[in-house]
């Protein structure tokens, strides 16, 4: 058997066959930090609140967090913040492993292999200085699993692409990154991936409408949180925008699209290869943030402005199945057990 672990900016996500049954776990990625006190675990104790202890803190961890924190006045906080897991917060890396212990459980067979996708576009990065990458690969170990790194979007490719044999391209609008990656019958051929997202998108609406508030000490600061409101709020259409605030709405969505496409229409020119792939490619979009109403008008218009150098068939939209990118990841795993346990009965 194996499993497949999507690990998402605001959520983490776990998929693994038992079988004819698909088995998803899913968990928000968040924490929050109580003190250390006799009046606090009473507390816990009383409402029947499963808490831990990190770092002489109380860590509400998880969906936990998410709905408890309010009643103990503390804002949940990302476990991986801009997509990336923190070096200097003990706290926060004790919660993420015990999310993904919960998430993982054990294995049903020695040596199963998990295969994981890293937030933060990790797979663009050197392998070598890759934090994540050392943190998430031991943890997965220590679980009793093999681990083994697939990209989002290659992942989306192996979800939805099968009727396809596997080619085409996978476009990722996540919560901290987004990421376009061009495959060839299974085969990652290029990968782009972009530090922008959801939080990205708050930032810019926030600054644009002027949205900003005053903290403690009296500096003035963005107010993403009410950006992300109005966004998440809207119900009509990027594409036809009916007044100055909706039409910044829409702006900042087509600036995060065509970001993304151009950046990766000048990684692809790189490689010869991918411009002889049989043309033209189907696309899967996903994502939370891809969600809006109007949003894939701006995905074909971006595609066309960032002149992207492969002709490009049909746009689907998958933003409502949220285990797309763990389907992937257990697809991957469950084509890497075969493979090797061929390659076992052939020795």
């Amino acid at each position: 058997m194996s499993v497949g672990l999507d690990l998402g900016s605001s959520q983490f996500r776990c998929l693994r066959r038992r079988d004819d049954r698909l088995i998803g776990r899913a968990s928000r990625a968040v924490f929050a930090a109580l003190p250390d006190a006799p009046e606090f675990r009473e507390l816990l104790a009383s409402g029947h609140i499963p808490y831990a202890v990190c770092e002489g803190a109380l860590a509400l961890v998880g969906d936990t967090a998410q709905a408890y924190s309010s009643l103990f006045h503390v804002r949940p906080q990302s476990l991986l913040p801009q997509g990336h897991l923190p070096t200097n917060d003990p706290v926060a890396r004790q919660c993420t492993a015990a999310v993904v212990e919960a998430l993982l459980g054990v294995p049903d067979h020695p040596g199963e292999i998990c295969c994981v996708t890293l937030p933060g576009g990790e797979l663009s990065r050197s392998i070598a200085s890759s934090n994540e990458l050392e943190f998430f690969s031991r943890l997965i170990r220590l679980r009793g699993y093999i681990p083994q790194v697939l990209s989002s979007g290659m992942a989306i490719v192996l979800s939805h692409l099968v009727g396809n044999s596997f080619t085409g391209i996978g476009l990722s609008f996540g919560a901290a990154t987004s990421e376009l990656v061009l495959a060839h019958r299974g085969l990652e051929v290029a990968m782009c991936s972009s530090p922008r997202g959801a939080g990205w998108l708050d930032e810019r609406l926030a600054e644009s409408l002027g949205l900003t508030f005053c903290d403690l000490s009296g500096a003035t600061c963005l107010n993403t949180e009410d950006a992300a409101e109005f966004r998440l709020a809207f119900e009509g259409s990027l594409a036809n925008p009916t007044d100055p605030a909706t039409q910044i709405l829409a702006d900042v969505h087509h600036d995060l699209a065509y970001a993304t496409i151009r950046s990766a229409a000048l990684e692809i020119s790189k490689h010869p290869q991918a411009l002889d792939l049989p043309q033209p490619l189907p696309v899967i979009v996903i994502g939370g943030t891809a969600r809006i109403r109007g949003f894939k008008t701006l995905i074909s218009r971006a595609f066309a402005e960032a002149q992207f150098p492969l002709a490009i068939s049909e746009i689907h939209f998958a933003t409502d199945d949220d285990f797309t990118v763990a389907r992937g990841c257990l697809i991957n795993a469950q084509l890497e057990s075969e493979v090797r346990a061929e390659t076992s009965r052939a020795a």
